[in-house]
């Protein structure tokens, strides 16, 4: 696979280790360097005795190095990528050192044994399970029960009191709340309170007491639909325990039913969620026109295991989570990608608006929704607004850091964003501009 030097940055963890990155991309700083229709390969003299060994599989891509760093992809592996790309002549066609050739024949072993079948347990083993893991549910939902039942008595008086009443209670207020939802077993509600709380207290936001609201009576939503439960469907049950913090193990997910296509990574962003990195990737079915979000972890500097990068696609086999309305997926099967051979066709305003209804009548839980929006303009008096082609008003989301940035792009013109949209506005991820995908959370750093 090719990329170009922008689709590589797009992959570094971090903006620090882009620039070290671009520092590296020199032919100064390697020898031994090589390469063949699968790897790339070369060393790199760090501040030990010996080089450190850097290598990609060019089918993923995948990086491995020596060097002490626990970024991933590290700054010597983007380096070399980099330096591929500018000037291919000095990797020569030669043949695989053995370190390169054993690192590439053991992911060969380790993908080949994630795609083979997955064995079930026998009957008995099966159902001595089941039972342990029911007891263990059983408990958990009692104790996620009497926390939501605090929680809605919580939100009464909090309605009854009103919002402007508790800014001068500051973050201990929220934070109080939070961590009884987090006795309960309802991390998610808990990280969901406090950032809530923290909204009131950030200068600049626009709207904050709006989006605490709306971010209130989705949770008080929860609580209720947490107490009809059984009478809900199965799909829409599973999205209510994950939103309270059940989670699916990824074998699981991966026995679901496969949907194969020609995925196209169309947007990325990389954000903190407390101690963790978590780093969203949107792709859209080539075939199926249907959308599916790829979500990542990874603690401190570490890296992240797969490496997606915007404006590329792949062949490929992904499989959902349960929901009424699947968005998030595992990648089950992932062949070699490369550049995005076709754009996207957008949807205008109404056909937005219109999968939307539909989405949230099924899942009425749904905090993001994808979109490709055609046409759209950003307002050169309005700094928080684009306008589409009839010249209607779409609020962008509070929390957009780049309005400068669309409208310098734009000139004027219009542009194709895909982004989020959560019912009032919409949150730009990434950008289409003469035949050119800018990723924004890449490209376009502050």
């Amino acid at each position: 696979m090719t990329l170009d030097a922008n689709q590589i940055l797009a992959l570094a963890p971090d903006p620090a280790s882009a620039r070290a990155g671009s520092q590296l991309a020199a032919p100064r700083n390697w020898s031994n360097l090589g390469g063949s229709d699968a790897a790339l390969w070369g060393e790199c003299q760090g501040s030990g005795k010996a080089p450190y060994r850097t290598q990609i599989d060019l089918g993923g891509p995948a990086f491995k190095c020596t060097c002490p760093s626990r970024k991933f992809p590290c700054k010597h592996g983007l380096g070399l990528y980099l330096l591929r790309t500018a000037e291919p002549a000095l990797f020569g066609q030669i043949e695989q050192p053995a370190w390169v050739r054993d690192w590439l024949q053991g992911r060969q072993v380790r993908q080949e044994k994630n795609a083979a079948p997955m064995t079930e347990p026998g009957p008995d083993a099966a159902m001595a399970a089941a039972a342990q893991a029911r007891k263990r549910e059983e408990k958990r939902e009692d104790k996620v029960g009497a926390g939501l039942l605090e929680l809605q008595t919580w939100l009464h008086d909090l309605a009854r009191e009103g919002l402007a009443s508790v800014r001068s209670r500051g973050q201990g207020f929220w934070d109080a709340i939070a961590a009884r939802m987090a006795d309960a077993q309802a991390a998610p509600l808990a990280r969901r309170l406090r950032r809530a709380g923290s909204m009131l207290y950030q200068s600049g936001l626009r709207n904050a007491e709006c989006l605490v609201a709306h971010e209130l009576a989705s949770l008080y939503l929860l609580t209720q639909a947490w107490q009809r439960i059984d009478q809900l469907a199965p799909a829409l049950q599973a999205d209510v325990r994950a939103l309270l913090g059940w989670t699916m193990g990824q074998d699981d997910v991966l026995r679901q039913r496969p949907v194969a296509d020609r995925w196209r990574v169309l947007a990325q962003c990389t954000f903190d969620d407390e101690r963790l990195r978590v780093r969203a990737t949107w792709l859209h079915g080539a075939g199926h026109a249907r959308w599916a979000l790829h979500l990542q972890y990874a603690v401190g500097t570490h890296g992240f295991e797969q490496q997606l990068a915007p404006g590329t696609e792949f062949d490929g086999d992904l499989c959902f989570y349960p929901s009424a309305y699947p968005l998030r997926a595992q990648i089950r099967r992932q062949d070699a990608a490369r550049p995005l051979a076709t754009g996207v066709e957008p949807c205008d305003l109404d056909g937005l608006l219109g999968t939307y209804a539909d989405a949230l009548a099924a899942q009425p839980f749904l905090e993001r929704h994808p979109v490709l929006l055609g046409g759209l303009v950003p307002d050169h008096a309005d700094h928080g607004a684009v306008r589409d082609a009839q010249g209607r008003r779409i609020a962008l989301h509070p929390t957009f850091r780049h309005p400068l940035h669309l409208l310098a792009l734009s000139g004027g013109h219009p542009l194709t964003v895909c982004g989020e949209w959560d019912g009032r506005t919409l949150l730009p991820l990434s950008v289409w501009h003469e035949g050119r995908l800018y990723n924004i959370d890449s490209d376009f750093m502050t």
